[in-house]
């Protein structure tokens, strides 16, 4: 092996242990996708409203989805939640008062888009800051079953809980 090439060589066989972890665990065969259980999810009150299924229903220009909500999950509305999740923004504005609340970061490019119930719309009596890090939110129930832009859980007169 000419002497040139032994450095290259060596730095190719080294450069894996230089690798961060996560890129590592992240590298996916072809044709595979991360497992659900596997996405970094917020997780406070989010198991609450877990309980949902989404159906076709017929209406007169073809089909839409509807949620069907399990007996929890409808003796939860007009009740008080709390969930931790990150602000997905609607408008361009750096406070808000109406966004939506998701269970999964939404800047992960791994992450499957989120089900029926990894979404809440949220109005909120205080403008809330935009932020990339998780949020707690206290607010009141609403379910809507039939919403057409999916959005079956909603969070009204919500506020912020304090960081920390």
């Amino acid at each position: 092996m000419p002497l040139p090439r032994l450095p290259v060589l060596l730095l190719a066989l080294a450069l894996p242990a230089f690798t961060p972890a996560p890129a590592l665990a992240l590298r996916l065969e072809k044709g595979t996708a991360p497992k659900v259980q596997d996405i970094p999810r917020a997780t406070l009150g989010w198991d609450k409203i877990a309980d949902v299924k989404e159906i076709e229903v017929k209406v007169k220009n073809g089909t839409r989805l509807r949620a069907v909500f399990g007996p929890t999950v409808q003796h939860m509305a007009g009740q008080s939640l709390t969930l931790g999740g990150y602000i997905i923004p609607l408008d361009q504005t750096e406070h808000s008062t109406h966004f939506l609340l998701s269970a999964l970061a939404p800047s992960c490019p791994f992450c499957p888009p989120p089900g029926a119930a990894d979404v809440v719309e949220v109005r909120t009596t205080e403008p809330v800051t935009f932020t990339y890090d998780l949020v707690v939110l206290t607010g009141t129930v609403r379910l809507t079953p039939d919403d057409e832009n999916c959005l079956y859980y909603h969070l009204d007169s919500a506020h912020q809980q304090p960081s920390g």
